[in-house]
C-alpha cells in the first residue's frame, strides 16, 4: 500500500499538465471556430489574425514532447472544422455560447498582447532554434483571459453569436446543418 500512494502522485504529476495542455489546445481550437464563424460578417474582417495566433495556441499546446514538434496546417484545419461542427450542434441544440465566445475574444486579445502581435513576424526561413523559441513564446501566453468584469451585458455577445451563425449558413457554400442554422436563429427572433 505504501508503494501505491507515491506511485499514483507520480501519475497524477504527470498526467496534469498533459491534460492542461489538452485542455488549453481543445479551447483554443474552439475559440479559432468561433471566431472562423463570425468572419462570415465583412464587418467581422479585423478578426483574422485572432483567429491565426489562436491555432497557434492550439498547435502549439497539442505538440507532445515525445513526438515531432510539428503540426501540419492539414491537421489545425481538421481540428478547427471538427470544433466548428460540435459548435454547430450545440449552437442548434439550444447551448448559449455567448459567454464562450466573450471569454475567447477577451482570451485572444491577451495572448496578441502578449506575444506582442503589431511586432510579431513569424519567420519563413525559421531554424529549429527559432521554432523553439516561438514555442515557448506561445507555450507561456495566457491561457485564459484575464478580464473579470466586461463592459457590454452577455446579452449584446450572445446577438454577436447569432449574427456569425446567420452569416455563417447564409455562405453559398454547403454549411453543415445550414436549414437548422437558420431554423435556430428565426425561432430566437420570434
Amino acid at each position: 500500500m505504501k508503494k501505491i500512494v507515491p506511485i499514483l502522485l507520480l501519475l497524477v504529476g504527470l498526467v496534469s499538465p498533459i491534460y492542461a495542455e489538452k485542455e488549453v489546445a481543445d479551447r483554443a481550437i474552439r475559440c479559432s471556430a468561433l471566431i472562423y464563424i463570425e468572419l462570415t460578417r465583412p464587418e467581422m474582417a479585423g478578426l483574422t489574425a485572432g483567429e491565426a495566433l489562436m491555432n497557434r495556441v492550439y498547435a502549439y499546446h497539442m505538440i507532445d514532447d515525445n513526438e515531432d514538434l510539428e503540426m501540419t496546417n492539414g491537421q489545425i484545419t481538421e481540428a478547427q472544422t471538427d470544433a466548428i461542427t460540435k459548435l454547430t450542434q450545440e449552437y442548434i441544440q439550444g447551448v448559449n455560447l455567448a459567454e464562450e465566445y466573450r471569454g475567447c475574444i477577451y482570451w485572444m486579445t491577451d495572448v496578441a498582447k502578449f506575444i506582442n502581435i503589431s511586432e510579431y513576424v513569424a519567420t519563413e526561413d525559421s531554424t529549429e532554434e527559432s521554432d523553439a523559441a516561438e514555442m515557448e513564446l506561445f507555450l507561456s501566453a495566457p491561457t485564459e483571459t484575464s478580464v473579470t468584469s466586461f463592459k457590454n451585458p452577455i446579452k449584446t455577445w450572445e446577438q454577436q453569436v447569432d449574427l456569425g451563425f446567420v452569416a455563417w449558413a447564409s455562405q453559398e457554400l454547403e454549411v453543415p446543418y445550414k436549414e437548422a442554422i437558420l431554423l435556430k436563429v428565426s425561432e430566437k427572433f420570434e
